[in-house]
């Protein structure tokens, strides 16, 4: 009763008091901070009178959500993240069709008197545009109202009707106010009291209650920063703070946080509006100063803040460890690699060296040129690193090698090189001894070795040596095959290797002899031969295939289905790359005994399973041979018993 009595003293005393305006200065840390989180929760009853509902409200209802959309039967905006533009953050989604209703009911305690205050929310008009309620909805309307715990009205403020818009449009709306001497707590109330119609739809998000007052900025080294600096910086960094007009007796307090913001810190004895903050090598600090009424200043809800000021410390760049760097006289030197971080890099030596380039090399190097080399690399926020090299330059090396062998597949090559020095040779797989000059080397495919040489003041010189692997002729002629004269087949030859060249003999019967693939034609048995032969001196090669010629297709003019296994079955002997196309028995009234596409598969003189009488038969063979000729054959066979 207690909440609906207030409820309705909010509502009665609007009508007499006029809209207030957001602060216009620097506010505090917020007293009040109702962000909804980043997971659904239901609001305590005593908070607001919407019913809270899991998925679209319907009238008088509210949810809690970061996306919804489909509401108002389609008619509402989506709804994706808060008003931050956090697609995590919530917010709360309200219906408030002729529902007038508490929005959100919160205390403020701890305040000062005689103190101005901020009470305001992010809002927006959820209703599209023509579909919402046929063009024609009731617009959200908001009401902030802030009273004494006795039920004093201090101040109230309202949205005006919300327009709608093509899409959602967060808008800060709130009051400032000033509390009355000894007043320490307040009530804060957001309400609607729409009028009776469809409409009335609306999302609320960031409800904040700050202490309001004068402007107040702080800068670093007269600029406002971020300050970020390398660890070997020597300037200290000094924030400066302003405050305009409107404190009676300002006093001020200087704060630090290491946990980007989320918690400050009084710095102990920093009270003066400059502070120069301590040296330090690492880290990140956030600074800001706290302004307020000296007889305040203690009070966290009676403090106004400045911006925050972001500073950190990066780590100076490694040092590397000092190097003795061997040149070999008219070699070019590569000098080390920098840093790829580095924004600039600038190379210093002996007899006038200077080079900015990240891969700097010292051509053709001369004793002259031995001394200290200085690499000065520069990083961001001002970190610089300074290393030094010392370069002794000693007589150079020369190798001398043939670079390029060829070999057989399986035969070995003796290789050969020259020079002042030691020898290595890599890889050392297909080498009889890796570090002489003149290995012994039998690799199995073609491959790329280098060679290293070193002399006895540590310079070198390398090359490269190929040896070509030449493959061997290999020859596969192909299965043997069978054919009925009059008929051609292919032959399917195989022939691998280096540079090879390949024939057919003998060239009778066969229609291209330098081809893999020729079509034969023999009259009788015969024999082909495969020959290839290495254009770069790796040997010949040679397969045969056996072609075996029929005369004729043999077909028995009887059999015997008695079961002795002579003889029993009907078959049809032909060369076996022919195939049957229909194999039909019949008897002598012209009936269907027998169908059969398959050489191996003999009429074995049964029908249905039962063995037809002695007697003659009538067959019909349909054969094609591997051209794609078609054989007829029919006639008559006796079965006798």
């Amino acid at each position: 009763m207690k909440f609906f009595g207030l409820l309705c003293y909010f509502f009665l005393g609007l009508i007499s008091l006029s809209q207030a305006q957001l602060c216009n200065g620097n506010l505090g840390d917020p007293i009040i901070n109702i962000t909804f989180g980043a997971t659904n929760s239901i609001l305590p009853k005593t908070v607001t009178t919407y019913d809270y509902v899991r998925g679209c409200p319907s009238k008088g209802q509210y949810t809690i959500q970061n996306l919804i959309f489909g509401c108002g039967d389609h008619s509402w905006h989506l709804l994706a993240g808060d008003h931050t533009g956090d697609v995590d953050g919530q917010f709360m989604l309200v219906n408030a069709e002729s529902t007038p209703g508490i929005i959100h009911l919160d205390t403020a305690n701890g305040l000062c008197g005689n103190t101005n205050y901020q009470y305001s929310a992010w809002i927006a008009n959820v209703m599209e545009k023509i579909l919402a309620c046929g063009g024609n909805p009731v617009l959200p309307n908001i009401t902030f109202t802030v009273s004494t715990l006795s039920g004093q009205l201090l101040a109230t403020s309202n949205s005006g009707d919300l327009p709608m818009e093509d899409s959602k449009v967060w808008k800060q709306f709130g009051l400032t106010f000033t509390t009355p001497p000894n007043v320490n707590s307040v009530i804060l109330s957001l309400t609607t009291n729409p009028k009776p119609g469809c409409g009335s739809a609306f999302a609320v998000d960031d409800i904040t209650f700050s202490m309001c007052g004068p402007s107040v900025t702080v800068t670093i080294d007269g600029s406002k920063g971020p300050a970020n600096v390398c660890a070997d910086y020597s300037n200290p960094f000094i924030l400066t703070g302003t405050y305009s007009s409107g404190f009676n007796d300002p006093v001020v307090q200087w704060q630090n946080s290491l946990d980007s913001g989320k918690t400050w810190i009084d710095i102990a004895g920093e009270t003066m509006l400059s502070y120069h903050i301590p040296h330090r090598t690492s880290g990140t600090i956030l600074y800001r100063m706290v302004v307020a009424e000296r007889s305040n200043i203690t009070s966290l809800h009676c403090r106004v803040v400045s911006n925050s000021i972001y500073t950190e410390v990066h780590p100076v760049p490694l040092h590397r460890v000092a190097e003795n760097i061997i040149g070999c006289k008219d070699k070019n030197l590569i000098l080390p690699q920098t840093d790829p971080k580095a924004l600039k890099v600038e190379w210093t030596g002996p007899n006038g060296y200077y080079s900015t380039n990240p891969q700097s090399i010292v051509p053709a190097i001369k004793y002259a040129d031995t001394g200290i080399y200085r690499l000065k690399q520069e990083f961001y926020f001002g970190c610089i690193s300074i290393d030094t090299f010392n370069v002794n330059v000693f007589p150079s090396t020369t190798i001398s090698t043939q670079t390029l062998y060829s070999t057989c597949e399986g035969n070995s090559i003796k290789l050969s090189a020259s020079g002042d020095g030691t020898f290595k040779w890599a890889p050392p797989v297909g080498l009889s001894n890796d570090t002489i000059p003149n290995p012994v080397a039998s690799p199995h495919d073609t491959t790329v070795y280098k060679v290293m040489l070193t002399n006895s003041f540590g310079c070198k010189d390398s090359a490269e040596v190929t040896i070509n692997v030449f493959k061997n002729p290999h020859v596969y002629a192909g299965p043997d095959q069978e054919i009925m004269t009059g008929d051609s087949i292919m032959l399917n030859g195989i022939a691998t290797g280096t540079g090879i060249k390949y024939f057919w003999s003998p060239s009778d019967y066969i229609n291209d002899i330098n081809i893999l693939n020729p079509i034969i034609f023999p009259s009788e048995n015969s024999q082909y031969t495969l020959t290839a032969f290495s254009n770069v001196g790796c040997g010949i090669a040679t397969s045969q295939v056996n072609i075996k010629v029929f005369k004729d297709i043999f077909i028995p003019n009887a059999f015997t289905p008695n079961g002795d296994g002579i003889n029993d079955n009907f078959k049809v002997i032909a060369a076996n790359s022919y195939k049957v196309k229909k194999f039909l028995i019949y008897d002598r009234f012209g009936e269907l005994l027998f169908n059969e596409t398959n050489f191996n598969n003999g009429w074995d003189g049964k029908f249905k399973g039962i063995l037809q009488p002695v007697g003659t038969y009538i067959y019909y063979f349909e054969i094609q041979s591997p051209s794609g000729k078609k054989l007829v054959k029919k006639g008559s066979v006796l079965l006798l018993r």
